[in-house]
């Protein structure tokens, strides 16, 4: 009997209603560390904020808006980063309770340079991730994005490789 009921448990806990479907609208907040490649100075390391207005065109491509903050110290050199963008991403598997992803980016982002002034320009890149529900209206995720640098944030920044983890609050 014990036996009987673990099977169910775990058959239940496998089980769940479609973690994304069309017309859904979400707030995500997201926060991680990035490693970039600067073009005349080696590495550095930072910590980045984003919030996102996402809505679901169908069960599987989702649209977003977003805008990001980063603070990062560089050599004793503050530098802060502004952003706004959009993602469009399609959804693998929506009806799982584990939803893999893949999309683009596109931003347009400041650099701030403490006594150096400003640097503009748009950056962009692939985007890929999974997010695991929690409850009807929850889900946790965890995503990659590479980010390609043009204008003159290129002049500052090469690329980067960022792993971020963030919480999604669904409106049904």
């Amino acid at each position: 009997m014990i036996m009987f009921v673990g099977v169910m448990v775990l058959a239940l806990a496998g089980s769940a209603n479609a973690s994304v479907m069309q017309g859904d609208t979400e707030l995500d907040l997201m926060g991680g560390w990035g490693t970039f490649n600067l073009a005349n100075n080696g590495d550095l390391d930072l910590l980045i904020l984003s919030a996102s207005l996402g809505y679901f065109l169908t069960d599987n491509i989702q649209v977003s808006g977003s805008l990001l903050g980063a603070w990062l110290e560089i050599e004793d050199t503050d530098m802060n980063v502004w952003g706004v963008g959009g993602k469009a991403k399609y959804h693998f598997m929506p009806e799982n309770q584990f939803v893999p992803y893949a999309g683009a980016q596109v931003y347009y982002s400041t650099i701030d340079v403490e006594d150096l002034g400003d640097n503009s320009g748009v950056y962009w890149g692939p985007v890929a991730g999974v997010r695991c529900e929690i409850n009807e209206n929850n889900d946790f995720y965890a995503e990659y994005q590479y980010q390609m640098y043009e204008g003159d944030i290129g002049d500052v920044m090469d690329d980067a490789n960022m792993i971020l983890f963030g919480i999604i609050h669904q409106f049904k």
